[in-house]
């Protein structure tokens, strides 16, 4: 199945900003956007796009052909050799400019188009642009990722012993409903969810326990943090209340069309030295798509992006409470 509307959007902003490329090679390795265009679901290693303006390829081995042809794609290219990769993409690059992504293409595959006279542009910030604003499937299967998420920690919760079982339990909720995992959940007992990035470990579960996760349906994630507390010291009382402060604030800015940049300044002017990272960042297929914290543009209907306010002491914990936000025409609704 090809998105041709995402195609078209993609070109639309090429052509804007003037890059004069003649096609995109798009090889998965893997990268996001190979998914995002093709709607492909699977491995398809060393398979890769050719995006024409008027055309559109996808090459395999013969080992995805079928795999290819049963989700949607009517004629895929099998190649055996490289140098029948090398072709194709020849075939596209009539004046010799071929889009790509730079951060996704290895040092060796550069090096080879260039060997074969190739310029190559850089147009990561095309598909950045035409990825924020999601379509209606999009939107339907975050929301989805963001339900079965939700359900799978009020089902949980009873499991509320140590990291490791409490991980656990959320972890076969969420598979048991077709979602796979958008990252691994984050279980941080007490003093350790001072630590945002926390691997989960087996340490018991005494005061609190900081809960990071997120569902993937169909490609799409979400990711939601919230604190389970089993009783409440003064601090964490006095420190959840502030992060539920900036997070209203937050919410109110992003309401009253203000800049993820604007909510940054909110939320470290309530929450101070605590506030150690940002914000929130858009989500998509990717669990951490552009970040918040320096976003200075108007939202626009179709985004969907996070709001995470955190605060951390290494001495005590850390709170910080997450929900996923979709922008509409009347502003943003909590999904």
């Amino acid at each position: 199945m090809i998105f041709l509307e995402r195609l078209k959007r993609l070109w639309k902003i090429i052509d804007s900003k003037d890059l004069d490329i003649d096609a995109v090679f798009l090889p998965n390795t893997p990268d996001q956007n190979f998914y995002y265009v093709t709607g492909l679901d699977g491995p398809f290693e060393g398979c890769f796009a050719m995006l024409g303006k008027n055309k559109f390829e996808l090459v395999v081995s013969e080992l995805d052909y079928q795999s290819a042809r049963k989700q949607g794609i009517k004629k895929p290219t099998i190649i055996t050799k490289r140098s029948e990769q090398v072709e194709i993409i020849k075939n596209y690059a009539g004046s010799g400019k071929i889009g790509v992504i730079a951060d996704k293409l290895s040092y060796a595959s550069g090096k080879k188009l260039e060997s074969l006279g190739l310029k190559l542009i850089d147009i990561s910030s095309c598909f950045e642009e035409c990825r924020m604003i999601k379509d209606k499937e999009e939107i339907r299967r975050i929301k989805t990722a963001v339900g079965v998420s939700k359900n799978a920690l009020e089902n949980a919760v009873s499991e509320i012993t140590n990291e490791n079982a409490l991980a656990s339990k959320i972890d076969g909720i969420i598979r048991s409903k077709d979602c796979g995992l958008a990252f691994p959940t984050i279980c941080a007992a007490d003093k350790n969810s001072a630590l945002p990035h926390y691997a989960t470990g087996f340490a018991k579960i005494n005061e609190m326990v900081l809960v990071d996760f997120g569902a993937k349906f169909k490609g799409y994630c979400a990711d939601i943090t919230r604190c389970v507390f089993k009783k409440r010291s003064n601090w964490f009382t006095k420190t959840e209340n502030k992060v539920m402060e900036a997070y209203e604030k937050c919410v109110e800015i992003a309401n009253n069309n203000g800049t993820g940049f604007d909510m940054q300044k909110a939320a470290q002017s309530t929450l101070g030295k605590g506030f150690i990272h940002s914000i929130g960042h858009f989500l998509g297929r990717d669990v951490h798509e552009s970040s918040l914290s320096n976003f200075k543009t108007p939202f626009m209907p179709g985004m969907v992006f996070t709001i995470e306010p955190g605060s951390y002491d290494v001495r005590r914990g850390g709170v910080r409470f997450e929900n996923d936000f979709l922008v509409t025409k009347n502003g943003i609704k909590e999904l």
